[in-house]
């Protein structure tokens, strides 16, 4: 017998095939079979979802959930949604690796970068680990919700090279040290690396974030790093993202998708009728990394994006030229 089955409703698989109406049978927690109206196994449970929509849940490719769900084991809003998988760590922040006199700074950068509260950030967690896998063992059978995160690019360079990260480019030594710092985090349990080049991107003292400072060489040694695990993907912000593309950064892109022989995602492609050509353009990463045996993907979102706009936490007031001092004022 089944422990429960949901019937009547509109089912939409994801596959990309129409809905269709069906039962979805469950057994032991796992979905056992999804047939014809009516031809489900009796079951202890019946759900009618008649007039519903009857889907997987939903992943969320681009969070930063990475310090919220330390005290909010929901990810809500999200899982009101329906969202039931969430990946953090992009744009090169995550938590970890971290060593502990850099607990503040991370802190202060991921209030500035992301607009996370401060004393959120101060008070939610203890900030005890260090590795990437301590890290992950927090969030450890804690969370509501299926959670991966890439490694950041930031901590990398932070952990390695401390305040010069945000100063300089990397020796060849400490590009090595910071390629063997990302495999030990993705053996782990890390699901790859996300960095930035974009300049709306600063740390908690208004210097570029660490990533920025990055050669091309380190971005690329470190994208060979993550070829070298199963499973794992890219994620990259540049100055075109939310702009226009550039050659090199289309270049760059595609390239590092290549040389990890694994997918790469950027946030966030915008499609408006203003200018129709944007789009297109925007893709031009996608088919120069077919060209060059890789793979990249921009994200966008089905509705238009409202912007938030406080006093009390960073947003675009902060990146106006001559606004930085009054938004520091109390």
């Amino acid at each position: 017998m089944l422990d429960r089955v949901i019937t009547g409703g509109s089912i939409v698989d994801g596959t990309g095939s129409p809905r269709r109406l069906g039962d979805v049978s469950i057994r032991d927690g796992k979905i056992v079979a999804v047939g014809e109206p009516g031809t489900a196994e009796p079951a202890r449970e019946t759900i009618d979802a008649t007039g519903l929509i009857v889907a997987p849940g939903f992943v969320d490719p681009h969070t930063h959930y990475d310090a919220q769900l330390l005290w909010d084991p929901t990810a809500s809003p999200s899982a009101a949604h329906g969202v039931t998988s969430v990946i953090g760590g992009n744009c090169g922040f995550t938590l970890a690796p971290l060593r502990p006199n850099d607990a503040d700074y991370t802190r202060r950068m991921m209030a500035r970068v992301e607009g996370m509260p401060l004393a959120a950030l101060e008070a939610g967690s203890s900030w005890q680990w260090e590795s990437f896998g301590e890290y992950l063992d927090g969030l450890e059978g804690r969370i509501g919700v299926n959670a991966g995160f890439l490694v950041g690019h930031c901590a990398l360079r932070r952990y390695v090279m401390g305040d010069d990260a945000v100063q300089r480019e990397a020796t060849d030594d400490e590009i090595s040290k910071m390629a063997a710092l990302l495999r030990d985090s993705l053996a782990a349990g890390g699901l790859g690396l996300s960095t930035s080049r974009s300049s709306s991107h600063s740390d908690g003292d208004g210097n570029p974030v660490a990533s920025r400072l990055a050669s091309v060489d380190e971005v690329l040694a470190l994208c060979r790093v993550v070829g070298e695990f199963e499973g794992t993907t890219l994620e990259a912000i540049t100055e075109g993202c939310t702009r226009r593309f550039q050659p090199d950064e289309i270049e760059l892109l595609a390239t590092m998708s290549a040389t990890a022989d694994r997918p790469l995602n950027w946030n966030v492609l915008i499609v408006s009728a203003h200018d129709e050509a944007l789009a297109f353009h925007q893709l031009s990463p996608s088919q120069r990394a077919r060209e060059v045996g890789g793979r990249v993907m921009a994200l966008t979102m089905p509705v238009h994006a409202q912007m938030n706009m406080s006093f009390e936490t960073f947003c675009a007031l902060w990146l106006i030229p001559g606004w930085e001092p009054i938004m520091r004022l109390p």
